[in-house]
């Protein structure tokens, strides 16, 4: 009998975990525009949206392609705002603009870039202002360049504010 027992706790051990309780989905998002231009602007936005997605912001939908500009979506009645929050439903919508990289100090580069975010309604509820510098030299590496690099370090510090700012 103590075997019995023995052997239904060993059994007990082995069974597998319960699942775990769904997590808070968050809330949804959507990146409207990404004014900027060239391979920085593309590395800014991918390490935004990875840096939010690590911070447990990862519902951001893409909507660039759209062609709808961030102030189209300040007057939530204009039909071309309307019509794009019925395609692109969400709890705010971001605009991000990536001016440019440009030389900074000796042999360095330096992007700079605003984060815009709108409630549904057309309220701007955060802008934040970051840039990032790279001071590593000329690369043969085009995804190692010293442009992308300050435009991935710029990403960093205005998702990290972002994230600050929405209380994250």
């Amino acid at each position: 009998m103590r075997r019995a027992a023995s052997f239904l706790l060993f059994l007990a051990g082995c069974a597998p975990a319960p699942p775990p309780a769904a997590a808070p989905t968050g809330r949804a998002f959507v990146l409207v525009e990404a004014a900027g231009t060239g391979p920085e602007a593309e590395a800014f936005v991918s390490r935004f949206l990875s840096v939010l997605s690590d911070r447990g912001l990862g519902n951001v939908a893409d909507a660039r392609l759209s062609g709808v500009a961030l102030e189209t979506l300040r007057d939530p009645d204009a039909p071309a705002a309307a019509a794009f929050r019925r395609r692109y439903p969400g709890d705010g919508y971001v605009g991000i603009d990536l001016p440019g990289c440009g030389p900074v100090g000796r042999g360095g580069i330096q992007c700079t870039a605003t984060v815009r975010f709108l409630s549904p309604e057309g309220k701007e509820l955060v802008k934040v202002d970051a840039s990032g510098s790279n001071f590593t030299g000329i690369s043969t590496d085009p995804d190692r360049s010293p442009e992308i690099e300050a435009a991935r370090a710029a990403a960093e510090k205005a998702a990290r504010r972002f994230l600050a700012a929405l209380g994250r």
